[in-house]
């Protein structure tokens, strides 16, 4: 078999990552229903066979697109994540870097993600890369609640993500400008105030249950 010089292969590579970015437009603007080959393809400036050529089925298709969405929101949460442990930021500070980080990445991945989950109960294929997502974005949750040095970060972070896409979802509805980013900085505040009152009283909740068992 003939091997592939690199610039054909980096031919591919630049074509799929194109299909991939028009996935994400057309998912983001039709839904998931107004995703298909043709649509696709037309999108990214391509003939209506080149997505079968470098995916299986549509469903791989639009799996692949939404991983490309949770890598960028990884990255972006990564990078801030970094950018607090390098300036040694407090709660106020880190809070603050983690609302501009959620009003502003790309509204058309947003958009995108939404329409994916929305349509898993119908495509069950989906279900298995979505959950994968999900989980992904908790753990980048959990390693940003403990740089904020918030206990029990693991059991947390669901919570959090579950307030972060219902914020994210209403803002598709109801964008509200300065209203939203007040909002969702008071919400992660309270949050995270909450979760501190919460492990202060268990811990005096144990130590009085100690304190009897030795009595």
């Amino acid at each position: 078999m003939p091997i592939r010089p690199a610039t054909h292969r980096a031919t591919g590579a630049a074509r799929r990552a194109a299909l991939l970015e028009a996935a994400i437009d057309v998912i983001a603007e039709n839904g998931v229903n107004g995703a298909t080959h043709r649509s696709i393809a037309a999108r990214a400036g391509m003939p209506p066979s080149t997505t079968s050529y470098f995916f299986s089925s549509l469903d791989d298709l639009i799996a692949a697109a939404l991983q490309i969405v949770a890598d960028r929101f990884t990255t972006r949460v990564n990078a801030v994540i970094r950018a607090i442990a390098d300036a040694g930021a407090g709660p106020e500070e880190s809070i603050d870097h983690f609302v501009e980080l959620m009003l502003g990445g790309p509204q058309r991945d947003v958009a995108a993600q939404f329409e994916i989950y929305l349509e898993c109960a119908r495509r069950p294929r989906l279900q298995a890369p979505a959950h994968q997502i999900m989980a992904g974005i908790e753990r980048g949750a959990e390693t940003a609640l403990r740089a904020l040095g918030t206990p029990l970060a693991a059991e947390r972070a669901p919570m959090v993500v579950a307030m972060l896409d219902g914020f994210a979802l209403h803002r598709r509805a109801w964008p509200r400008g300065e209203t939203d980013r007040r909002a969702l900085g008071e919400a992660l505040r309270a949050l995270h105030r909450a979760f501190i009152v919460l492990d202060a009283d268990d811990a005096k909740k144990s130590t009085a249950a100690s304190s009897k068992s030795y009595s």
